[in-house]
């Protein structure tokens, strides 16, 4: 039976998905808080979107703050946008609508103008605009404190999801995936192509709900693709595989 990359992410999902719920049952635990922030073994984790915004929109710079997003950040440096594909909790429910891509995009740096746009609207309105705002910190609220109406914006990226594909608001909104995606770009960890046994199929590039694949080069397809691995797990030659750059 062939290792299928699929079913670990599927698992490692799961379980950050359960890591993210256990402090409603458990306290005293290593793990307190959400993926917006949280605490670690003792260690302060911000995603560094969140980061930037409460920089911008208090005007001011808070050194435990930017330590606090350092790790993620380097993680996003070194694996790309892994958050997206593992461990997400909105991504998960995402992948469970069987509709992955209804139109090619043309421009896949639109999430990074909404990213511009998010920032600049933090410091000109004073307020972290994508935290309160954010249908991924939505479900999350949701999970944790129960439903309120917060699931309208859930439900409205369910629903474009239905009408325009499974990963719709991931490939052409979210400033999230966009910051990692832009840390990552040039990540170490990243999809390797045998030239060898590569014969152009063009499964890969049919299989990615992200609308990329690992047979091009250009910024666009690198800062898009979410190293999830749908692309090794389908192609006939086994021409794809996980490798580290130096």
């Amino acid at each position: 039976m062939n290792f299928k990359v699929k079913w670990l992410r599927k698992l490692i999902q799961i379980i950050a998905l359960i890591i993210l719920l256990l402090p409603i049952w458990f306290t005293g635990l290593i793990w307190y808080g959400t993926y917006i922030s949280a605490e670690f073994a003792g260690i302060d984790l911000t995603d560094p979107l969140t980061t930037l915004e409460i920089t911008l929109a208090s005007r001011a710079v808070w050194t435990p703050l930017i330590i606090s997003a350092l790790p993620l950040t380097i993680a996003a440096i070194l694996l790309g946008r892994i958050f997206c594909s593992y461990i997400c909790p909105l991504n998960f429910l995402l992948e469970l609508i069987p509709i992955k891509k209804k139109k090619k995009l043309q421009t896949k740096l639109l999430p990074a103008v909404a990213l511009a746009i998010v920032l600049v609207l933090s410091a000109i309105l004073a307020v972290p605009v994508f935290n309160i705002a954010s249908p991924v910190f939505a479900l999350m609220r949701v999970l944790i404190f129960g439903v309120g109406i917060e699931i309208i914006l859930f439900a409205m990226v369910i629903c474009a999801a239905f009408i325009w594909g499974q990963k719709i608001w991931c490939r052409t909104l979210c400033p999230l995936g966009a910051i990692y995606g832009l840390l990552g770009a040039k990540r170490r960890l990243a999809i390797k192509v045998d030239e060898k046994k590569c014969i152009k199929c063009g499964r890969c590039e049919k299989v990615c709900s992200m609308g990329t694949s690992p047979l091009k080069n250009s910024f666009a397809d690198a800062f898009t693709c979410t190293n999830c691995g749908d692309c090794v797990d389908v192609c006939p030659k086994k021409a794809l595989s996980y490798s580290l750059k130096r």
